[in-house]
């Protein structure tokens, strides 16, 4: 019995953002529903705003299966078809109450797509359970070219009561019996509110934000063999959901900001607040040096140990050197011959996990890539870190991260709007800022001034 085309529980998870550049996405949309009228004939004309409607769920549902098609190695979309699915809770009406699937059974009537219908995966599988999937048929890619459509055709296009975004505290990681292993949850539960007050402010800027974004050319210029090594770390991060790549996503390029910790009868964006959402934030470090806006060379710059280096300036003290270094394992990398700040990543993840957390850090999930110091326990270095950080070691394992991260971000936003109205470019990577090399200088002090404004005239360090 042959392989079917796709299986049940694989690909890529349908996502509202995705959507197609003009004119070949509107060309193949038009196209699209003259053939799904003839597979799907009407016995009533459309009510009022439903036809709308149903032509954006024909248009998202076209633009996920071209992401498939072009920028994964298995092109399935998966989705949930239930009428009464809890994933799409807190999602636009037009994706809830089982209408995807209706359209993508006409669309299956049509011979435009293949699907698949869902089914609960065996009790010790972990892969997602009961989501169907479809996949864009030759009709389908044949239609596309001829309307224009290609891999440069996708984009991104958050509508404005997705630009902010509020969650709930995270729950606590739960055992998993069957891996042995904790699972920690990516996200609280999204909270859903009415924006006003500062929340319409963001919202208001990050449209802005956007739109200029989309104007830019930001591409990423690798050889193939630097493309090929970016997309086997992506393809080998155990964290990333999705099929593996086919080419880097760089359409991406609408931001949002995304606060934690809120409460669901009285929300509040005091926690997180930082920016995802733009191709760039997941490139790795050093190949970052190859991206280029409207063709100019960039460079990026970082505010230095900022989590750590926030928690001395707000107590007003005004600390300089790295950081990470602990002294005890420099001494440690010396005497067994190690490179210096080999150990250095490690501290790095343990303060933050430190400041992020709100207790027993032992219990954290280490990343797979970072050197950890064999003859000492992690008690141990944190025994280090508290005696070298003793005025804010009060700060640690008391999520003081979030609050943090509410600072940084607020930095960030205030930098990239004002690069705007200048007339320039500035990319957020959460304690970074990318911008074309002419304009290093100018970001330099841009940072410099918003964070010394929150931090009673004490200056960053910058490098």
């Amino acid at each position: 019995m042959p392989e079917p085309a796709f299986h049940p529980g694989k690909g890529t998870f349908f996502k509202k953002e995705i959507d197609l550049r003009e004119p070949e996405g509107a060309a193949l949309t038009r196209s699209v529903l003259e053939l799904y009228d003839l597979a799907n004939p009407r016995q009533r004309a459309w009510k009022a705003g439903d036809l709308a409607t149903h032509t954006i769920r024909v248009r998202k549902l076209l633009a996920n299966a071209m992401r498939g098609h072009f920028y994964r190695k298995r092109a399935a979309i998966l989705y949930f078809k239930g009428a009464a699915s809890k994933h799409y809770a807190h999602e636009p009406s037009w994706m809830r109450y089982g209408a995807l699937g209706d359209v993508v059974e006409g669309l299956e009537k049509a011979g435009l797509v293949q699907a698949l219908t869902g089914k609960a995966m065996p009790w010790w599988s972990d892969k997602p359970s009961t989501a169907s999937s479809y996949i864009a048929t030759k009709e389908l890619m044949g239609l596309a070219e001829a309307c224009g459509v290609s891999a440069s055709s996708l984009d991104t296009r958050f509508e404005p009561e997705w630009l902010v975004q509020l969650y709930e505290r995270k729950p606590r990681p739960v055992y998993d019996y069957v891996t042995g292993e904790l699972k920690y949850a990516h996200k609280g539960k999204p909270i859903t509110f009415t924006a006003s007050g500062r929340a319409l402010e963001w919202i208001a800027s990050l449209e802005v934000i956007n739109r200029f974004y989309r104007e830019q050319v930001i591409i990423i210029g690798l050889t193939d063999e630097e493309k090929r090594q970016w997309l086997k770390r992506r393809n080998g991060d155990p964290k990333r959901p999705g099929a593996p790549y086919r080419l880097p996503e760089t359409f991406q390029t609408d931001i949002y900001r995304v606060f934690n910790d809120g409460d669901d009868a009285n929300p509040a964006f005091d926690y997180g607040g930082r920016l995802y959402g733009g191709w760039w934030m997941s490139v790795p470090e050093d190949l970052r040096k190859a991206i280029t806006i409207n063709g100019q060379q960039t460079v990026e710059l970082d505010f230095k140990n900022c989590h750590p280096r926030m928690l001395y300036n707000e107590r007003g003290i005004d600390c300089g050197g790295d950081l990470y270094i602990v002294s005890e394992l420099a001494a440690y990398e010396k005497a067994t011959g190690l490179e210096p700040e080999t150990y250095k990543p490690f501290v790095k993840w343990l303060m933050l996990v430190l400041i992020n957390g709100g207790g027993r850090p032992q219990l954290a999930e280490i990343p797979y890539d970072i050197t950890v110091p064999p003859d000492f326990t992690i008690e141990q270095v944190i025994d280090f870190m508290e005696d070298m950080h003793k005025p804010i070691a009060d700060a640690f394992q008391s999520r003081a991260g979030l609050r943090l991260m509410r600072v940084e971000s607020d930095i960030a936003l205030d930098v990239i709007s004002t690069a705007l109205t200048e007339g320039w470019t500035a990319l957020s990577i959460h304690d970074s800022i990318i911008c074309p090399i002419e304009r290093k200088e100018r970001l330099e002090f841009l940072m410099t001034e918003a964070y010394s404004k929150r931090f009673n005239g004490i200056k960053p360090i910058i490098h």
